[in-house]
Order: C-alpha cells, then structure tokens, then sequence
C-alpha cells in the first residue's frame, strides 16, 4: 500500500476514515473487467451506433446493438466479485461505474448506483425515462422497420452513450452532487473518501472528479487509487493519500480483510 509522500498515512488511517464516515464514493473502471469481451463504443462504432442511424435506419442500428452491444449483460469475475464484497461492507454512499456492463450486484435495484455512460441492457423513452431492459425484447428489436417507440409517444434508445454523445445532464449533476455541494457560493465536499479502482485516467469525467476533488481535500479527505497501470512513481502525480499499483484483485481483497 503506497502513500503519497507528505503524509506517510498508515493504512489504519484509511481503514478508520471508512469505517467513521460510511460516505465513500467507490469509482470503478474498465480495468475491472479487462478480460470480459464487450464491445467498446468508440470511433471504430460511429457508423454502426448513432443516433442518425437509429432514426433513418432502425433496423440496421438494432440489429448492431443486440449483436454487437448487448452482449454481454454482465461481467463476472474475480475482481468483480471482490469489489461486490467491498460494496456489502456499507462503508460507501455511492458507486459511479463508468462501465457499461453490469459490473455490481442487483443494479436495477440500487439507488445508491450511477452510470454515466449507460448499461448495455437497458433501453430508455427520451420522454418519459421510462427503462426497458432490452433482452426482453431481441425478437422485436432485430425485426424492426421504424424508430421504436414508447407508450407515451417518446422515441426509445439505449442508454449506452454513443461515441462522442454528452453525458445525461441529470446523469452528469448526480454524479457531481454525489461528491461535492456548494454553500454560500462556495464548493465544499460530500464525501470524505473517493476510491478509484481500475479506471481509465485518461476519461475525461474521472480526471475531472479527481482534479477537482483534490483541489477540495484537506486532511480530513482522502483520495485512494487502485490501479495496474500505473508505475509507483505515475501515482503520485494524481496525489492520492493511499494507492496501490499491483494486482487489483488482489488488493479490494487485502482492503476488505482489514476492515473486517
């Protein structure tokens, strides 16, 4: 366990931070489930998976989602099921997962669950947000000659964001209301612990939260990073109080030991 440098915390600190508070904010990344085969929605799917498609060509923009987007609807595997046991110590307030296969536990069922970028199993009417999970309806999807429609009239699409696609606003301000809150005008911090595990630096919405909420902390608030990516010497330049830069897997288990 590595510790920036100023500070040298011991890895009690942490463990008795979490265990104060129960307010930690747990972000997780696509390194949690590097060896699930998914598609990425990237440059390489523009042609495939916008929303010009859906609307001109909806059979041709369903067909891709349900053979290329859809699958699969869960990952699960021996990070996954560590960080699950992570999320069942009660030691957090919110899980942001920037993945967009289902990566914890009863998703659909969590209030305490955000994710940005969207799940590739559910579908959403941009009119009345209204969720429909997209495997119960294969048939219906692959046959379909228009622009699939809700019950209020309100087009239906996934929420998996195409490439290039902004973030949900009320999406976006949930997340940002999860980790900090302004009073008298002033921008102040919500949660005392924001875990990162296994995320992409190079997303832009991770960099943000951790650059603004290091320009927050103070003593009292701890940034922790878990990450194969990074070298020793790397980590220090996102400041965190506690890192680690080996196996993650390994690492969520050592962590839910000690706080056992």
């Amino acid at each position: 366990m590595l510790t920036k440098k100023k500070t040298k915390l011991p890895i009690e600190a942490l463990i008795n931070h979490l265990k104060e508070y129960k307010d930690a904010v747990i972000v997780l990344g696509p390194d949690i489930i590097k060896d699930t085969v998914y598609c990425e929605i990237n440059e390489g799917t523009y042609d495939s998976y916008n929303r010009k498609l859906m609307i001109k060509e909806p059979n041709k923009f369903w067909n891709f989602y349900v053979s290329k987007v859809m699958m699969p609807m869960a990952a699960t595997n021996k990070m996954t099921v560590q960080i699950n046991k992570l999320i069942d110590m009660n030691i957090h307030s919110c899980i942001l997962d920037t993945n967009i296969v289902k990566t914890v536990r009863d998703d659909d069922k969590r209030d305490d669950l955000i994710s940005p970028n969207g799940k590739n199993n559910i579908l959403e009417c941009v009119k009345c947000h209204k969720h429909l999970e997209a495997h119960k309806m294969v048939n219906d999807l692959t046959e379909i000659q228009k622009p699939l429609k809700c019950e209020c009239g309100g087009n239906i699409k996934p929420t998996v964001l195409y490439h290039g696609e902004k973030y949900n606003m009320n999406i976006y301000k949930a997340v940002k209301d999860a980790i900090f809150t302004e009073e008298n005008g002033k921008p102040e911090l919500v949660t005392h612990t924001l875990i990162f595990i296994g995320v992409d630096f190079t997303d832009s919405l991770v960099s943000e939260l951790i650059d603004s909420y290091d320009a927050l902390k103070d003593d009292n608030h701890y940034t922790v990073i878990v990450t194969d990516k990074l070298s020793r010497e790397d980590i220090y330049y996102y400041n965190p109080e506690f890192g680690v830069t080996d196996d993650i897997d390994a690492a969520i288990k050592r962590l839910i030991d000690i706080i056992k």
